[in-house]
């Protein structure tokens, strides 16, 4: 699995409202990370810290944001690295970074709002919406869910070297279509399990036919701004709103042989409804849990969400409508070149652990792994 994909999910699972600007990025704590920290025992946050370290260094990474939030126990936050390696500027946790994947929780939701209003059946096929391949066999809750058998558009050689040559060139959803179409499904609609962003793709073609607005604007408007998620944005142009980390990607330029190369300028259009938003710790936090807790759908459609299938036979990760249970943690991650995310919430503690790094190519994470080593030194027994 590469690019946005949800990264060496089975790996993981095998091992497995604070405002960041009060929070000084470079301030000193007794475990040596600079960090917020509030609660949690020593040993604890020293553990949290060396994952921390281990990570950046295993992943030689610019930078790493992570945060960990459990109410009545502890916040811990811990910013270590640069932001930008030419100027040296240090990672900030207000930094915005590339969320890949985790957009698919934003997608899944704007889809669920409109079958809440009756615009949208979730078995309904399709074809109702889009002409496609199967299409009359393939569901609104398929797609969603990754059930469909559709050909993941990203897998396909000649769109690897595509966007690794040239991440800020020209390409949108229907480039993406187009490839997958070339291609024969995975297997038939609802026999199996597989990961594909073309689903995502599809589903905003469905909700642009439905309502005659872009899935960004729609996002924007219904989600992003009823919960006052001043940080994140979908955006429209290869740019990022500052303050913002840069994203580097570990494949070396052919160009001058440089260990990383700087990819921050990324077209949405590669990912579109399938990972082109942006995000930052304090947001991600924020929508952690709102996203775990059914936030702006009804109770129903919630239930709907949470039926997850399982990713392979016995696997301890299944996925719903556009978010996974691991291991009952409740989230996403998202991979994108130049910068990786974990953001898991845990129902029952009102937990959430928010990771964010910004150096991937398009086939490694380095988030979701650190995630899950937070997770195990905080709850050993789940």
């Amino acid at each position: 699995m590469k690019t946005w994909h949800m990264v060496a999910a089975l790996a993981v699972a095998a091992v497995l409202t604070l405002t960041i600007g009060l929070f000084p990025a470079r301030a000193a704590a007794p475990d040596g990370c600079p960090q917020a920290a509030f609660g949690f025992s020593g040993d604890e946050r020293e553990r949290m810290h060396a994952a921390v370290a281990k990570t950046l260094a295993e992943a030689q990474a610019p930078g790493i944001t992570a945060g960990v939030f459990v109410p009545g126990r502890g916040t811990w936050i811990c910013v270590v690295g640069v932001s930008d390696q030419e100027t040296g500027r240090v990672m900030n946790a207000a930094d915005r970074f590339r969320i890949g994947s985790i957009t698919k929780t934003f997608t899944g939701t704007a889809v669920l709002r409109l079958v809440d209003q009756g615009l949208i059946g979730l078995d309904e096929p399709l074809s109702r919406y889009v002409d496609w391949p199967d299409g009359n066999a393939i569901t609104i809750r398929q797609l969603l869910n990754m059930t469909s058998g559709v050909y993941d558009y990203t897998e396909d050689p000649e769109f690897e070297k595509r966007y690794q040559a040239d991440p800020a060139g020209s390409f949108g959803p229907r480039d993406a279509l187009d490839i997958a179409r070339n291609h024969e499904p995975y297997f038939p609609p609802g026999q199996g399990f597989h990961y594909s962003n073309t689903n995502y793709i599809l589903l905003e073609t469905v909700v642009e036919r439905v309502t005659g607005r872009a899935v960004g604007d729609l996002i924007t408007e219904e989600i992003i701004d009823k919960l006052g998620l001043d940080s994140t944005s979908y955006p429209a142009t290869s740019a990022l709103e500052p303050p913002y980390a840069r994203g580097y990607d570990e494949t070396p330029d052919p160009g001058d042989g440089a260990a990383t190369r700087d990819v921050t300028e990324s077209n949405p259009g590669y990912a579109g409804a399938a990972g082109a938003m942006v995000s930052n710790l304090h947001d991600l936090r924020i929508w952690a849990a709102e996203l775990a807790n059914g936030a702006l759908i009804s109770e129903r459609l919630q239930r709907e969400r949470l039926q997850t299938v399982p990713l392979t036979q016995g696997a301890q990760v299944s996925y719903g409508l556009g978010i996974a249970d691991w291991g009952g943690w409740l989230g996403h991650n998202g991979t994108i070149i130049g910068y990786n995310t974990a953001m898991f919430y845990l129902p029952g503690t009102g937990a959430v652990i928010v990771v964010e790094v910004n150096r991937s190519s398009l086939d490694t994470d380095h988030a979701t792994p650190l995630f899950g080593e937070l997770a195990k030194i905080l709850y050993p027994d789940r």
